[in-house]
């Protein structure tokens, strides 16, 4: 695989900025690594001046592009949600969009949006009026490709199939490619790699928080999370030039519809709350009208977002929140075999889904895992032994296929081979059943795809989730982490312990580093209290404290009551007066008891709430210390 990196300029956010890419691109088909979402890599497809095919794993992706103000009434979507209409009149009414935009009848060329499950109809239809090669086909989130083997192999070596009718193909994605799976693959070992390269002024350091599972349990971290909102009012804080900021919605991405119902249930959340965004198809759609619910979509830009939003694996490839104030909670569940969240692949793409620029936590994000605990008690050589018996049985099957000279009887055995795929998911073997749309024939090969797949997710397992400090090392390779700080990495390191511990944590480094006080307050990972407790009542006072956060609480309270304290202070004692200082002690204590406090009084305390002065005074023969009231 030969790889070519593109450097983009300085001040260039958006390739649309930079016009002078695509003429540095390679001429045929290639690899485009974009390296970051929100570049504007489909946008710039899009709006370009050649007709292109912008080819999407996930309806959702086609739906979000297909109704974004700029390209309303401008690209052509082939099956929208919800359309029953027959394959004849989806590609009639294609064809009709096509010859209207076409020259010379419009300046304005065609952009078909179409999904990876309906491409091989758009490819007949095209290919029948001679009009395929006019265009070129961008493959969107193309890593779907390996991720979506093991449960849509069939329909992912066919999509590749029918790409080859083409030989202009981009497949795009803005997360790293596994080279040593690629260069294995026929389809892709001799394409063109290009990298674009980004200056570090056109990127933003991603805010990781890595956490275990809550009770090792998707449904009890996710309670736990919502309870926190429930009793503070917002799920995560942090303060922004001075000023507090709260998230007031969350976007949960967990990649297993039964818990996401069990979440569900387990807080009595209802539909005009929470949005769950998932695959659609007849299985989820049951599942969750049994609880109430209906499959939903990302807002518009400037449509309100719901509190709680669950997301899937199989729905947030490409697709864009414009919430003003979500937090990301990530959920990582490695018992899901061949769906683990392969975090060098998945997490990038997730932090790129918030898009609002003003939204302080757009970056933010707590990463949830288990660590490998059994996966099924196989070592590696078993394991290779096991992918080797999927190889022999595959190329048997193929062979008894190829060998067979009665065509009623290759039909059978395809049909057959296609049930039993559906029904195993590739668990016996790696033969997939390809339609061939233009030419009208059938074939049966091997599935290179669900194959590294498979391997791929041992690696992932095996690889990644060892333990709590891979897991972590895991994340910093996947993203640009503000942990490559050295000096915020080390205090998020030690930032661990109980409350008072934390807080002379926070207390100390601030002490060595009092520049970094504002990088602190932006991380949403420090609770919030103990930035507003620093900033209250400051460091000194704190220590004196014991950092107990009683304490802390009983001295701020006494601070929040002062007004009513100074006013109770006033009714008791006349102007004028003398009162010993065991009189001064005792009526303070009153005050404070009759306002609930829980202080102890001492007489002191009279100089900070009232004008008054010391004096000395013989009471009943004895020489008393005390004070005038003035």
């Amino acid at each position: 695989m030969e790889k070519f990196k593109i450097n983009i300029p300085e001040r260039i956010y958006h390739l649309n900025e930079y016009p002078e890419l695509q003429s540095q691109f390679p001429q045929g088909s290639f690899i485009l690594d974009k390296t970051i979402t929100g570049c504007g890599a489909t946008t710039m497809f899009l709006s370009d001046r050649t007709p292109t095919i912008l080819c999407s794993p996930r309806l959702e992706l086609m739906h979000c592009k297909a109704n974004s103000p700029q390209f309303i009434g401008l690209v052509h979507e082939f099956r929208m949600f919800g359309d029953t209409r027959s394959v004849l009149t989806l590609e009639n009414e294609l064809m009709d969009y096509v010859s209207n935009h076409t020259f010379p009848f419009s300046s304005e060329p065609a952009k078909i949006l179409v999904s990876y499950d309906s491409f091989k109809h758009v490819v007949q239809a095209l290919a029948m009026k001679l009009k395929l090669a006019m265009f070129r086909i961008v493959v969107d989130e193309a890593q779907t490709l390996f991720t979506d083997a093991s449960f849509k192999g069939d329909v992912e070596i066919e999509f590749l199939e029918n790409l080859k009718q083409n030989n202009q193909v981009i497949f795009l994605s803005a997360t790293p490619y596994i080279e040593n799976y690629l260069d294995q693959m026929d389809d892709f070992k001799y394409l063109p790699y290009v990298e674009l390269v980004w200056p570090p002024s056109s990127t933003h350091p991603t805010n990781i928080e890595k956490q275990p599972y809550y009770r090792k349990s998707p449904k009890a971290t996710a309670t736990h999370i919502i309870q926190g909102f429930r009793d503070r009012g917002y799920f995560k804080g942090k303060i922004c030039d001075g000023q507090a900021v709260y998230s007031t919605e969350a976007v949960f991405y967990i990649n297993d519809i039964g818990s996401i119902k069990d979440i569900i249930i387990a807080n009595q959340l209802t539909p005009d709350n929470t949005n769950v965004i998932c695959a659609v198809n007849n299985d989820n759609s049951k599942r969750l009208k049994e609880i109430g619910f209906e499959i939903g979509h990302a807002p518009k830009m400037g449509e309100p977002h719901k509190t709680f939003t669950f997301v899937t694996k199989c729905a947030f490839e490409g697709v864009d929140f414009y919430s003003p104030c979500a937090y990301t909670f990530i959920f990582s569940n490695i018992n899901l075999e061949n769906l683990a969240l392969d975090i060098s692949l998945d997490l990038p793409q997730i932090m790129g889904r918030q898009r609002r620029n003003d939204n302080p936590f757009r970056y933010d994000a707590t990463f949830y895992y288990k660590e490998l605990m059994d996966y099924g008690n196989e070592n590696q050589q078993e394991f290779q032994n096991r992918i080797v018996d999927k190889q022999n049985a595959s190329e048997v099957l193929i062979d008894i296929y190829n060998n067979c000279n009665q065509e009623n009887a290759r039909k059978l055995l395809a049909d057959k081979y296609r049930g039993s795929q559906k029904r195993d998911k590739y668990s016996k073997d790696y033969v997939a059943v390809v339609d061939d749309e233009v030419n009208g024939t059938q074939r049966v090969v091997f599935n290179q795809l669900a194959m590294f797949n498979e391997i791929r997710a041992w690696d992932i397992q095996k690889g990644q989730y060892i333990n709590g400090c891979q897991v972590m090392r895991s994340i910093n390779d996947a993203t640009f982490s503000i942990t490559e700080d050295k000096e915020l990495e080390s205090f998020l390191l030690a930032f661990v312990g109980a409350f008072e511990d934390k807080m002379k944590i926070y207390c100390d480094f601030l002490q060595a580093h009092p520049d970094y006080k504002a990088k602190l307050e932006w991380l949403p990972q420090i609770p919030l209290e103990i930035k507003n407790y620093y900033n209250a009542i400051g460091p000194i006072n704190l220590r004196a404290m014991s950092y107990k956060e009683a304490n802390i609480k009983q001295y701020l309270g006494c601070v929040s009551l002062q007004d009513s304290i100074k006013e109770a202070a006033e009714s008791m004692f006349v102007k004028g007066q003398f009162y010993t200082l065991k009189q001064v002690k005792a009526m303070l204590q009153q005050a404070y008891d009759n306002l609930g406090t829980g202080m102890k009084a001492k007489a002191t305390d009279l100089e900070g709430l009232l004008n008054c002065s010391t004096f000395k005074k013989t009471v009943n023969g004895c020489r008393e210390n005390g004070y005038v009231i003035l």
